[in-house]
């Protein structure tokens, strides 16, 4: 990394196909209030096949495009290219599917001044969404929306998070081995900057909207994912909430379908302590969700037991 600069703040965001999108992104995103600071928007272009590269360019970003060789698909490689030429400090992580509200950054950045050294912000519904994706939302999102409560965590997911420089470069970055770099690539750091004593808070008001795929397929295989890895990231981690369950996977294995029915509930009742009732609607779909999340919880879960450390790298795939 180069020397930081606190004049400055750097955002970075990985990107695949999204030059509908890139473009009012990052123009977006150098609007904001940054208190005072100079916004740095850098593009790592994960191959893209359209015009990524271009839009983004033409808005005001930095871009860095795809280097031959290496594994596309991997947001995990894209958000570390990023943040290893990032110049500024903090350097604020974003998906390219999402778009922040007006006061997103400053917020953030706020929250920042307080010494807290990891800041994750809201992940919101937009108004767009069709059923299927706004169904994958409510799978995705019950723990990180505007509405619930702020305050420290455990973890935070990378679509909207911040860290201080000096401590992401400490903590080693996002993981970029499979299967844990595409849903679960955040935890390895975080829980490293927790047993130093550092600090995750949540923010809700530093708020972007998110916009989900649309899909039934996309559903059951974005909740396979994430099931696939749970049990090796966070059994090697600690990031997590009950964490404690973790240390017994096999157990994990065992309960794979009560546990889908569990969190089939638990998700609706935090939309219903929110006051949320369209998920109430979509039970089928969410069940048939967390089903798809616990298949990839016993074959992750299966794979992880037998071969625990010494597992090789494999991109775990809903057929």
């Amino acid at each position: 990394m180069f020397p930081p600069d606190s004049t400055l703040v750097t955002v970075v965001i990985p990107a695949r196909n999204e030059a509908g999108r890139i473009g009012a992104l990052v123009r977006a995103v150098l609007a904001q209030d940054a208190r005072g600071r100079v916004i740095e928007v850098i593009v790592v272009d994960d191959d893209s096949t359209d015009d990524t590269v271009a839009e983004a360019r033409a808005a005001g970003a930095r871009v860095l495009e795809a280097e031959p060789g290496r594994e596309m698909g991997n947001p995990a490689i894209g958000r570390n290219r990023g943040a290893a030429l990032a110049a500024g400090d903090p350097i604020v992580f974003l998906d390219a599917d999402c778009a922040p509200a007006a006061d997103w950054l400053g917020r953030l950045l706020d929250e920042h001044g307080r010494g807290t050294e990891v800041v994750g912000g809201s992940l919101d519904l937009p108004p767009d969404l069709t059923l299927t994706a706004r169904c994958d939302y409510y799978c995705g999102w019950y723990h990180v929306h505007s509405g619930r409560e702020g305050g420290e965590v455990s973890n935070h997911p990378p679509g909207n998070l911040s860290v201080r420089r000096g401590v992401f470069a400490r903590t080693g970055g996002f993981t970029e081995q499979q299967p844990i770099a595409y849903s679960h690539e955040e935890l390895a750091w975080q829980a490293a900057v927790r047993r130093a004593g550092g600090r995750i808070v949540f923010v809700p008001g530093a708020r972007v909207y998110h916009h989900n795929r649309a899909g039934f397929g996309n559903l059951l295989r974005r909740n396979y994912r994430w099931g696939y890895s749970a049990i090796e990231s966070k059994a090697s981690t600690g990031a997590a909430r009950a964490a404690w369950v973790y240390r017994y996977p096999g157990l994990l294995v065992a309960g794979s379908l009560p546990i889908a029915l569990g969190t089939t509930a638990y998700i609706l009742g935090c939309w219903a302590r929110a006051r949320v009732a369209e998920p109430l609607f979509m039970l089928p779909a969410v069940l048939a969700a967390r089903l798809a999340y616990s298949a990839g919880l016993v074959a992750g879960g299966i794979r992880w037991i037998r071969q625990g450390e010494a597992a090789l790298p494999v991109r775990p795939r809903w057929e």
